[in-house]
This record gives C-alpha cells, structure tokens and sequence, in this order.
C-alpha cells in the first residue's frame, strides 16, 4: 500500500521541512557501522525519512536491515513507485514517463521507452510502471535474490524531483543518502529539460538536492566528535573517488573530483576548515 496520503498529511501546510532519501549502499554502510555511526547522529537532522520501493526490495530480505531501517526515528515513509509518484505529477501518466526516460539513460530503460512513449496516456497499460521496472534495468538474480542495476538511483532521483515539484513551499531542502557517483551526471541530466515541454517541472534552476554519502558522513563525525579522525581508517580502508572544496589563505576555494586515499582524507577530516567533502 502506497504513502502518497501520508505524506501529503504530513507535508501540506508545513514549511522548511528537511528530507533525507536513503539509498542501498548507504544502509548498508549505516547497518554495519551503526554501533560508531549512531542513528541518532545519521538521522536527527531530518524531519523525515523516504524509501522508495525498489531500495526497500534491496535490502528486504535482510532481517537486521530490515529492524534497523524501522528503528529510525523521524517519521518513516516507504514510497511505492507504481502508487505514489503518479499522484505528485497530478496523475499525469505522459510526464512521469517522460521524468523516468530522461533519469535513465540506460539501454534497457531506453528500450522500454521507445515502445511506449508514442502511445497516448489512455493507451498506456494500467500497470506500465510496474512494467517498467520488470523490464527497464539490467537484471541479475541470485538464488532468491534480484537485483536491477540502477534501479534504486532512478526511483530516488524520479521521487527528489517530484517532490520539489509537488510541494514547492514545503521543502528546505532533500538530501540523497547515496555513494554512488551516477547520481550526480543524473541530476544535471534531468534538470537541464526540467522546466520545458513535456516535463514542465515546478523547481528552481537550482534545486535544494544535496548528497550523504559515505565520506560526508564520516567528515561530519569527525567533525562532531562522534568518532576520532584516527579511526575513520577502520571505516574507510581503501581509496575512493570523492568530491571536496579546499579553502585557501586569500580567500579562495577550489572544487576537487579526485580519487582520495586514506591517509589524505584523514588530512582533510584533522582540518574542517580548509576542507569540505560534498560527495
């Protein structure tokens, strides 16, 4: 059963509301490092929590996982992808494919789409999102486990967007609880046909979209005190691309995209005010 109604109670006439989006990679590093990295801490900062359907059947089968995500404490809302984000786009079938197509560039999506996309709305079967999630991603399954490559990202970017659209007034800002880097070419992706026909999207030319990854919650922590700069090594063992602003004397700044070793972002987190992890 869908959220929409939930969420609309919840959002409507309420203001500076903060949303964190959480995606699979992330509740895995937040499980499995959860006695360092409290919920309290991930989670305090925001006036509600979002899954979309597709991270939930991520992780579902995942007992620990599953009593973890329900231990969150801001209200918790699982958001299904064929219920609930038609109802954001004011039932609007022709626009929610077209907000899918342009978040997924993806041959599989792209398939799908070039088979549906010149049918008029009342041509479209009943249940093409659920079709499109069967078909629309590369698929790979495991004894009883599937996965879909970039299915997660497309139902979190698709929900980020409809939300800003949806309540323009409500929301402060959504932050992405996400490690994976696509996230962000995908973004710009979107925004760039956002505001022109078909989509015609009710957002700003910047919208309020920031990124948790792993390394943002690490430099917070240390940052806070929650853990000590010596310890992130345990955490983060290996080198990973990252995204970081560096401050300089006269006032400057540079944006940095480079791959980052440990020994480096234990540097960077030692010096809070000449760096800033964004991703």
């Amino acid at each position: 059963m869908g959220s929409y109604r939930d969420i609309e109670g919840f959002l409507r006439e309420k203001r500076n509301v903060k949303i964190l989006i959480l995606d699979t990679n992330n509740i895995q590093f937040f499980y499995q490092n959860r006695e360092v990295l409290t919920q309290s801490f991930i989670f305090e900062p925001y006036d509600m929590v979002l899954i979309p359907g597709w991270v939930r059947a991520e992780y579902a089968h995942h007992d620990g996982k599953v009593a973890y995500i329900l231990g969150i404490t801001p209200p918790l809302f699982f958001v299904e992808e064929s219920e609930d984000y038609l109802p954001m786009i004011g039932y609007m079938d022709k626009r929610l494919m077209e907000l899918f197509r342009v978040a997924a560039p993806f041959r599989e999506s792209q398939r799908f789409f070039s088979q549906h996309s010149k049918l008029e709305a009342d041509e479209l079967p009943d249940d093409w999102i659920e079709l499109y999630y069967d078909n629309g991603f590369f698929t790979r399954q495991t004894g009883s486990l599937i996965t879909k490559k970039n299915a997660g990202e497309v139902s979190i970017l698709t929900l980020a967007f409809l939300l800003l659209s949806h309540y323009p007034n409500e929301i402060s800002n959504i932050s992405i609880a996400t490690s994976d880097f696509g996230i962000i070419a995908l973004k710009k992706k979107v925004l760039e046909v956002a505001k022109v026909p078909p989509l015609q999207l009710n957002v700003t030319n910047k919208p309020p979209i920031s990124y948790l990854s792993t390394d943002v919650a690490l430099f917070n922590a240390v940052k806070a005190g929650i853990i000590r700069s010596q310890d992130v090594s345990i955490l983060r063992p290996n080198p990973k691309s990252s995204i970081f602003v560096e401050n300089f004397d006269d006032g400057s700044s540079g944006l940095h995209e480079t791959v980052v070793d440990t020994p480096s972002f234990l540097e960077m987190c030692s010096d809070p005010d000449r760096y800033k992890i964004v991703f």
